[in-house]
This record gives structure tokens, C-alpha cells and sequence, in this order.
């Protein structure tokens, strides 16, 4: 299995229950706040080295209290954070609310959008067997990334959520580009070209849909109880990375994918539901 790169986003989720969402100036009573480490990023590693993965984070934290818990929380689970800055900012905030297994997410970015200058990322990015990207830090650090991760042949996925207006130029130099359907609708027509490979659309409760130069696949999903979407996504991508470096082919990978994002929406917490090995093949 060779070496996983995260090089994305940090934060700690705010979450809470609700009946109901609040309509515009209204105030409702949510179930007792859950505290806990995520971030698309650092959720993507996680789950990849619960699955065995021997993965580097690569992101930034604040100098406080959520910062230092995020770092220790990474290191629980045996990932690099040899470049994992600490700076003077806030750590990445994200508020989580949750009626009826589904959710709504806002971010507060904090540290994630102050990237230093002297990462050596051409050192980082060459050395990997893949790269996995997100789209919560800023722009040009992703568009480097890419560029350096073609220019040494290191396969990319990217998850582009939030989704944003990314020229088609960047993005056909994406190996893997995994997009949830709503997401997917905000993407140009056609991207099976230049140096894509597979566009992975994501559709919770009705699997994945497979895009291939000449041909569509949905693969389906494991049905499962829900309790929380919440890092279903990134479980995905984390879990694909694994399966990919460990020399499975592409729709393996998938339903490896798959069942490990199945079982992650089976527990409440981004990160608490993440799956292990044995999880997957029992």
C-alpha cells in the first residue's frame, strides 16, 4: 500500500438534533451539542488510516484549545502531521444541524484559509502514491497541488464541495473527481477528458454512479439504518484512496468505498462513525 497525502481542511464540528430547522428569526430548542473533530480533510484521513491506509495530513490549525485537540485526534489514530502548522487564528469551525439523518452544514474556514508560503510541497506531493483534495482551503494552494501532482504522474481525487466555478483546464487534471449529484449538476457537461480518468457521482441511498469515457455504472449502495449522513462523503473518498493504493481495480475500489461509507452513517459523528478493516469485511 503506498503513502495517502490529505492536504486539506482542519476543523472541529459543533453539532446538534433537531425536530425541525428554523425558518428566518426563529429560535428552536436543539438536543445537547456534540463537540468533535472534522473538517473534509482531516476527515478524509481519518478515515483512510482507520482502514489501514499510511496517510500524511497535510493542513493548518489555530493556536487553541479545538487546534490542539484536532492535532492530538489525528495523531490517535497514527496519521503524519509532520506538516500540520499551528498559526495564530482561530481553528476551523464548522455548525452542524441534523433533522432526521440528514443535515445542513455551515464553515467558519479560521486557519484553513491562511496557508504559509514555505510548505515544501513539491517534497510532500512527490513522494505519494495519491492525493486527496477538497475544496475548503484556498484555491491556488489546490491548483499548485494539482499541478505538481501531474507534473511528478501522482494520481488525484478531488472532492470539490463546497462547489465552486473551477475552470475546466484544472479539472481535467483531476484523476478522480468525486462529486455528490447536487454537486455533479454544477459541473461542466463533459469531463471525461485529458488526464481524468473516473468521475465518481456519489448518490447517498442510491449508490454510485460511475462515469467512464464510454460508459455509465451505478454501483449500488449497502442499506443500512441511518442515524447520521454526517462524513459519509468523506468516508467515501478516504476509503476509495485505500483501495486504489492497495492495487484494487476501479470498480473494487468503489464498492470498498462503498460499504465503508454505509457503515459510517450508522453511528453519529463525522469522524466516530468512520469503519475498520474488520468492520468492512465482516
Amino acid at each position: 500500500m503506498g503513502k495517502i497525502v490529505v492536504i486539506g481542511s482542519i476543523n472541529m464540528d459543533i453539532a446538534t438534533e433537531l425536530s425541525e430547522m428554523p425558518q428566518i428569526g426563529e429560535t428552536v430548542k436543539g438536543n445537547a451539542a456534540v463537540i468533535s473533530p472534522g473538517g473534509k480533510g482531516a476527515n478524509q484521513a481519518v478515515a483512510a488510516a482507520k482502514l489501514g491506509g499510511d496517510v500524511m495530513m497535510v493542513g493548518m490549525i489555530g493556536n487553541d484549545a479545538f487546534g490542539a485537540d484536532a492535532l492530538a485526534n489525528l495523531n490517535s489514530v497514527c496519521i503524519d502531521v509532520t506538516h500540520v502548522r499551528s498559526i495564530d487564528a482561530t481553528t476551523g469551525l464548522a455548525m452542524i444541524l441534523r433533522e432526521r439523518g440528514d443535515n445542513r452544514i455551515i464553515v467558519a474556514p479560521g486557519a484553513n484559509h491562511a496557508w504559509p508560503s514555505d510548505l515544501p510541497l513539491t517534497e510532500i506531493i512527490s513522494e505519494a502514491s495519491i492525493v486527496l483534495l477538497q475544496n475548503e482551503i484556498p484555491f491556488p494552494i489546490i491548483e499548485k497541488v494539482v499541478d505538481i501532482a501531474a507534473r511528478y504522474h501522482v494520481p488525484t481525487i478531488f472532492d470539490p464541495a463546497p462547489v465552486d466555478h473551477f475552470p475546466v483546464s484544472f479539472l481535467r487534471k483531476i484523476t478522480y473527481l468525486t462529486p455528490n449529484e447536487s454537486e455533479s449538476k454544477q459541473l461542466p457537461d463533459d469531463m471525461l477528458h485529458g488526464k481524468t480518468e473516473a468521475l465518481l457521482v456519489t448518490l447517498g441511498k442510491e449508490g454510485v454512479q460511475l462515469c467512464l469515457p464510454h460508459e455509465k455504472v451505478t454501483i449500488p449502495a449497502v442499506p443500512v439504518d441511518v442515524k447520521d449522513s454526517t462524513g459519509a462523503g468523506d468516508t467515501f473518498n478516504g476509503a476509495f484512496a485505500v483501495a486504489i493504493t492497495s492495487g484494487k481495480s476501479l470498480q473494487e475500489a468503489v464498492r470498498f468505498a462503498n460499504k465503508a461509507a454505509a457503515i459510517s452513517t450508522t453511528k453519529i459523528g463525522a469522524q466516530s462513525g468512520m469503519p475498520i478493516l474488520t468492520d468492512i469485511e465482516s
